[in-house]
């Protein structure tokens, strides 16, 4: 069961706060990090969502608070009720739209994040570049999904070709510079 935000807000939780521009994959991390689908329990009108989460390992068990929120102009977390106890910072943009990257960036030039003890950055969607081998890895798995239910006569294209397309992690020169710009970028502040 996953606590509500009134029952997060009120106990001692350390937290973890995702943000990103909207539509970057922040919400889908979550759902497959808690293992529950979100799709009808999210509110796109809300500001904040809040979820628990117990992360359990051979090493340690620890109860964490889980929260995210789109990024948007005058963001600040500060402002946010339970700053005071959010221990990580989980950065999110979509790898296919580098604007949400430089969204973050302006965000991190207004913002001390040095007060999170982790700071984590997450290019999502990799798996919808043409020519890297996620995207073809998932449309492989999408292709052996039809193929198990019958579907032989698919009409769907899995786009499955290592050598097309370029990419932020692609071998062209532009996506390198826009790869080593962002390596940088993370490595000046401190970010993973």
């Amino acid at each position: 069961m996953i606590p509500n935000i009134f029952e997060l807000v009120t106990t001692k939780r350390p937290g973890i706060f995702f943000i990103g521009s909207p539509n970057v994959g922040k919400r889908t991390i979550i759902s497959r990090l808690l293992s529950v689908d979100f799709e009808d329990v999210f509110d796109s009108s809300r500001d904040l969502l809040a979820y628990g989460w117990t992360i359990d390992t051979k090493y340690y068990t620890a109860d964490v608070s889980l929260w995210m929120a789109h990024l948007h102009d005058g963001f600040s977390v500060e402002a946010l009720p339970v700053f005071d106890r959010l221990s990580a910072l989980v950065m999110v943009f979509d790898i296919n739209d580098l604007s949400s990257l430089d969204t973050l960036k302006e965000w991190v030039s207004r913002t001390d994040i040095q007060t999170f003890d982790i700071l984590l950055c997450i290019g999502n969607k990799v798996d919808l570049l043409s020519g890297h081998s996620a995207h073809v890895g998932y449309r492989r798995r999408l292709q052996k999904l039809e193929e198990s239910l019958g579907n032989t006569t698919s009409e769907l294209d899995y786009g499955i070709s290592e050598t097309e397309g370029s990419s932020l992690l692609g071998d062209g020169e532009s996506s390198w510079q826009i790869k080593n710009s962002c390596l940088e970028w993370c490595s000046q502040h401190n970010i993973e």
